[in-house]
């Protein structure tokens, strides 16, 4: 029998670099749209909450409650070809409280989306970005070639649809 890990892993490693942005912070990097991976999650997996999600959250201000740490469960489940799939592991991640002088008052909703994003790159998603292939204009190029055809194949057959 043939050996099936990177089944869940070749579905969903390629990104769409519409859904991506050039950072030029902490020697620069690409950031991609979390709404975009929680679709691609949702696509593969089903709605948040039920085919995947967060569970056991816990938010723990440290250093005079100047950072939080955010520790949870990701949990999955899906079919591939041997049939159910489940799985959990521990994320986490932090971020400071304060943004200069101010009070960031979106940090709990940062440091929950940065720990989930991590998580389903665990899994591959976005595997392209995290691996450093977006620093390759040739490769960025080839994605956008295939994505346009993709996009046009699609809207082809919306217009014959239609028709």
């Amino acid at each position: 029998m043939k050996n099936n890990n990177l089944f869940l892993w070749k579905q969903v490693e390629t990104t769409d670099p519409e859904f991506t942005t050039k950072v030029n912070q902490r020697g620069g990097f690409t950031a991609i749209g979390a709404q975009y991976q929680i679709k691609n999650a949702t696509e593969i997996f089903g709605a948040f909450g039920y085919g995947f999600g967060i569970k056991d959250e816990n938010y723990t201000p440290i250093l005079n409650d100047t950072l939080i740490v955010y520790t949870a469960t990701f949990y999955y489940k899906y079919k591939d070809e041997s049939g159910d799939v489940c799985g959990e592991f521990p994320i986490s991640s932090s971020i400071k409280v304060m943004m200069g002088n101010k009070l960031d008052d979106d940090c709990i909703k940062k440091v929950q989306t940065d720990a989930l994003t991590k998580g389903l790159s665990k899994l591959g998603f976005n595997a392209d970005v995290f691996m450093g292939r977006f620093d390759d204009n040739k490769y960025v190029n080839t994605v956008n070639e295939n994505n346009n055809k993709n996009s046009n194949a699609n809207d082809k057959e919306e217009w014959i649809w239609a028709v």
